[in-house]
């Protein structure tokens, strides 16, 4: 009797054990790889907001300040610029407001960036502006070439006509979402908006100049990492210690993938058409 016992017992474990394999198999059926693509992701009428990291490490983390946020939507993208410095924002600051509120919040931070942008450009003409004036003193007391002196005052004069007249600010307009394969990875149309005295017609100009990440070949495909409290995955770029990342929030199953050339948007570099 004793012997039939362990025989039952034995059986139900084995059948315990098949039901349990059976729930675990059926769950992780339940649960499927989602592909997503940068360009793809914004061809629908839904927002999907990607960040932008400049950085030294190559690793994000809450505590990253995020440089930019590209907004792409019905296969156009919209750059929203972040303050940098001591206003600089982390993802961790993000990921505290809905998709919804950090568009909203984003459109302010642009204004922001820009002003703390022209801001921080002005400072830098005019400690040019400092030295170049006592570089004149200097010359007028050694009685020095009148020519030397006139072309210093002209000098003067163009760099407190740039730190007086920066460009006025402009609301981010939205431009088509694009991307270019390449052998190893990615070179997406996207642009940055970072403030530099710049050359402008026949002068220089304290302004918003546009940056081509085209410039960039996004060759790592970063999946899913959790940071914080949700999981992001994207792409980065090193050029020598500089990483570039883009990064986008995802779930733990979603697999980063490079474009497609079926998708609107991407081709295929000029040389290899």
């Amino acid at each position: 009797m004793i012997r039939y016992k362990h025989l039952l017992f034995g059986i139900l474990i084995l059948f315990t054990g098949f039901l349990m394999t059976a729930c675990g198999n059926q769950k992780n059926q339940t649960q499927p790889v989602d592909k997503l693509a940068l360009v793809k992701s914004g061809q629908t009428a839904r927002s999907r907001i990607w960040y932008h990291f400049s950085q030294s490490q190559n690793r994000v983390t809450a505590k990253s300040a995020v440089t930019a946020l590209f907004v792409l939507k019905n296969g156009k993208a919209t750059t929203y610029m972040l303050p940098a410095g001591k206003h600089q924002v982390t993802l961790k600051q993000l990921s505290k407001r809905s998709a919804t509120k950090q568009i909203k919040w984003a459109k302010y931070q642009d204004r922001k960036a820009f002003q703390t942008g022209v801001a921080a450009q002005q400072a830098k003409v005019a400690s040019s502006i400092s030295g170049i004036k006592s570089g004149l003193k200097r010359l007028q007391k050694a009685k020095s070439d009148p020519s030397q002196v006139k072309a210093l005052q002209q000098y003067l004069k163009i760099n407190e006509a740039i730190h007086d007249n920066p460009s006025k600010y402009a609301a981010p307009i939205s431009y088509p979402l694009t991307a270019t394969q390449q052998a190893h990875g990615e070179q997406f149309g996207l642009k940055l908006y970072p403030v530099k005295t710049v050359q402008y017609g026949d002068a220089n100009v304290i302004m918003a100049s546009e940056l081509l990440l085209t410039n960039y070949t996004f060759n790592k495909r970063i999946q899913p990492q959790k940071i914080g409290s949700h999981y992001y995955g994207g792409y980065g770029s090193d050029v020598n210690d500089d990483h570039y990342l883009i990064l986008t929030p995802v779930t733990k199953q979603t697999r980063i993938v490079f474009d497609q050339q079926k998708t609107a948007g991407v081709s295929k570099p000029a040389a290899a058409e």
